[in-house]
């Protein structure tokens, strides 16, 4: 069953439209997408974080009946321009693998996908969404603040590529997003 969630009428440019159903190969679809919407932030997002982040999608059970997670992508025609998930933590949702191409930026397609997931979360009644970011991503973590994600933790930890920031933000659902 394919579920398309077109936003309402303007928000995206002509011809884009965002799905959620999960196709065989979207695991590797969200893996090279994170390695070329990345490729220009830097050394720590190379090999290591693309074998990190097909970790996760495995461990997300995307597609396994009776699992509330959902990846939404950005798609132009065959060409998927960037995705956003929303994984099931049993009580909370975890947004994850908010990415868009350097090209698909600036057109509200981030905004999007982010509400997608975010719209998500508060229909399966969590209460609270999390994240789990690093730093250097301003761009990213503008977008968090701006709709009511707090820092809850900023820490040094191990990463996929050594030691580094892991900034754990959270937002509850039971409160209305800042205006």
């Amino acid at each position: 069953m394919s579920r398309d969630f077109p936003p309402p009428a303007g928000t995206l440019p002509r011809g884009i439209r965002l799905r959620s159903d999960w196709r065989p190969g979207d695991r590797d679809l969200i893996v090279d997408l994170h390695r070329r919407g990345y490729a220009g932030e830097g050394l720590r997002f190379a090999a290591g974080f693309a074998d990190y982040v097909d970790l996760t999608v495995a461990e997300a059970g995307l597609g396994a009946p009776g699992n509330a997670s959902r990846v939404w992508f950005a798609e132009r025609g065959a060409e998927a321009l960037g995705c956003a998930a929303m994984i099931d933590r049993g009580a909370r949702g975890q947004l994850r693998w908010v990415v868009l191409l350097p090209e698909a930026r600036g057109f509200g397609l981030g905004k999007a996908l982010f509400g997608a997931a975010m719209d998500h979360a508060a229909a399966q009644g969590w209460r609270e969404v999390y994240l789990e970011t690093t730093d250097g991503l301003a761009a990213s973590m503008q977008m968090y603040l701006a709709d009511g994600f707090a820092v809850t933790r900023d820490s040094e930890e191990e990463l996929w590529d050594g030691p580094g920031r892991m900034i754990v933000m959270t937002r509850r659902l039971d409160k209305p997003a800042p205006l």
